[in-house]
């Protein structure tokens, strides 16, 4: 998710084998782009009047839900059959699960085998950065801003595009991946049974005071169904849970996670400082820091709440195992999971085929999207998802021409993203689609859109989306309603502190005893966490962190946001 795919898993070193692989093999290709063939021409030649190309199959390798894409050949075949005369391209896709996705590309690129176009992340394993660094994947910056590439350029603003950029052995920021993202956060939401809420006189959940009222009642009345399950292996129960009530700022010196688990904040002379605790809360120095109110925030209130939680039996006693917790909502054993806003037409159509009488309800997370204030919420204006191309394909060219093809309109782009249009779906308008009742719902088009097609300038929301969840979506994707945070465009490079930042990775863990409320004594357990942190190397890490962001502000200063 979102966060997407939105929950992630810190990156591991990739191998020795890989690193000679491709020292040898990631020349700087310094030709340059000859254009977009993404307009209609005539049989046998381009937009610039030439012969049509020759015949060429790109090899993409992404991850997705499902092993299978359903239709996917009816689709390829209409696109090779709008485009012969023009890119004459076809597509390979090879779909791969998560946890696997980086592996087998890694293995394919150490092989110099075909690779046209891969999936990656800054949370997949070897992440962007890596690739970066070890000079594998082609730097993408001459086919943006470009007048030859037309639908590149109207679906990726300079702004979104800096943002998205990462900084390589140059010490300079550079376009390595094409950014997948409907919008600038994913929007956190607490899904539960409607219907219940309503059977035990609770309503509609609005509040805190109505989520822990709704929990009660599952307890009383609902025998055997927990009242909210939750991924033992995603993000602390603690920082989710301290986010619902966490006050809102009118300036914003800071950034509660610039990397996993640390925090910064500009001091008034423009340096700035990076929490040194592994709660960052914790750091005295950093906390003053910060505008009021919440300046004044108890540090441990994240790791009180989730104690709560656990003691009154509203999470699984062994959190920690829990795998699917999307299976336990669906199933009826729990009354509630925790997802993202952009996937709620899904999560409401599968809840009720498998409870008849169930009604979804969403209970927002971030106080800023509840209410819909402005300015309210940070963004970094990143992607989650990228599409790199490895720097010994030989189809850098013609990758970059079928993308300028995908994003030149609505039409090619929603070809892809939801297949042939009467078949697969129905367009309402140009910002929502439902699905024709012709259509097999278990077996229709389902291409995963976040590898390959997502972007801001072309969203679609299913004709049954609450009208205020579509208000909320539509934040999601305007840079008008968030702040700009302080380090937005900034990218730590870990290169030489690979061993200090695997030890701390490892080490994450623990913070789940207390993040998950299963351990009692938080400031005890704290504190013997902070001792193994610091022995493994956490304070070189934050040293170092505070140096290149001081660095990067001497170029980029702070606005005053």
């Amino acid at each position: 998710m979102n966060k997407k795919l939105i929950i992630k898993s810190m990156a591991i070193a990739i191998t020795a084998i890989m690193l000679l692989t491709f020292m040898a093999a990631c020349s700087k290709k310094t030709t340059e782009p000859t254009g977009s063939t993404g307009a209609s021409t005539a049989p046998g030649e381009t937009t610039a009047g030439t012969k049509t190309p020759d015949e060429v199959t790109l090899e993409f390798y992404m991850p997705s839900p499902v092993a299978n894409v359903n239709d996917i050949d009816a689709v390829l075949e209409q696109f090779y059959k709008e485009t012969k005369a023009t890119l004459n391209t076809k597509i390979h896709f090879n779909f791969t699960t998560f946890d696997d996705i980086g592996q087998k590309v890694s293995l394919k690129l150490a092989a110099g085998e075909q690779v046209d176009g891969v999936f990656t992340a800054p949370w997949t394993n070897p992440s962007i950065a890596q690739m970066i660094s070890k000079k594998q994947i082609a730097n993408l910056d001459s086919y943006f801003n470009n007048d030859k590439y037309p639908g590149l350029k109207k679906a990726f603003t300079p702004e979104y595009l800096k943002n998205n950029s990462f900084i390589d052995a140059t010490n300079e920021a550079h376009i390595y991946g094409i950014p997948f993202t409907h919008g600038f956060d994913a929007g956190g939401a607490i899904y539960y049974r409607l219907d219940l809420a309503e059977k035990y006189g609770v309503g509609e959940v609005k509040t805190y005071a109505d989520l822990t009222k709704y929990y009660d009642a599952i307890l009383a009345n609902e025998k055997g169904t927990i009242p909210l399950t939750w991924n033992g292996s995603q993000d602390l129960l603690s920082d989710t849970l301290q986010k619902i009530d966490q006050p809102i700022t009118t300036t914003h010196n800071y950034d509660t996670e610039v990397v996993v688990g640390s925090g910064v904040a500009i001091k008034a002379d423009g340096t700035a400082y990076v929490s040194k605790t592994a709660n960052r809360w914790s750091d005295p120095e950093y906390l003053k820091l910060l505008p009021a109110p919440l300046n004044a925030i108890d540090p441990l209130v994240g790791f009180k709440m989730a104690r709560e939680f656990y003691t009154k039996g509203y999470i699984e006693k062994d959190i920690l195992a829990q795998k699917d917790p999307d299976g336990q909502f669906m199933s009826g054993k729990a009354a509630s999971v925790f997802r993202t806003l952009d996937v709620y037409s899904a999560q409401s159509q599968q809840l009720e085929a498998a409870i008849p009488g169930a009604k979804l309800g969403y209970f927002i997370v971030d106080p800023g999207y509840r209410s819909g204030t402005a300015k309210a919420v940070g963004s970094d204006f990143k992607a989650w998802n990228f599409t790199a191309i490895p720097t010994n394909s030989k189809n850098i060219e013609r990758t970059m021409q079928f993308y300028d093809w995908l994003f030149t309109n609505l039409k090619n782009h929603d070809l892809f993203e939801f297949g042939i249009e009467g078949k697969h779906w129905t367009a309402e308008g140009d910002t929502k689609y439902s699905i024709p009742t012709t259509a097999d719902a278990k077996n229709n088009y389902n291409f995963p859109g976040f590898v390959l097609s997502w972007n801001p300038t072309m969203v679609r929301y299913d004709s049954k989306t609450p009208d205020d969840i579509v208000k909320v979506l539509n934040n999601l994707g305007d840079t008008n309603f968030f702040y700009k945070k302080p380090t937005a465009g900034f990218s730590f490079v870990a290169e030489s502190l690979k061993s200090e930042t695997a030890k701390i990775n490892d080490l994450r863990g623990l913070l789940r005893s207390i993040g998950d409320g299963v351990i009692e004594d938080i400031p005890g357990t704290l504190a013997k966490i902070q001792k193994q942190y610091d022995k493994a190397g956490f304070q070189k890490i934050q040293t170092e962190l505070e140096k290149q962001y001081n660095d990067y502000l001497k170029k980029n200063p702070y606005e005053g946001q």
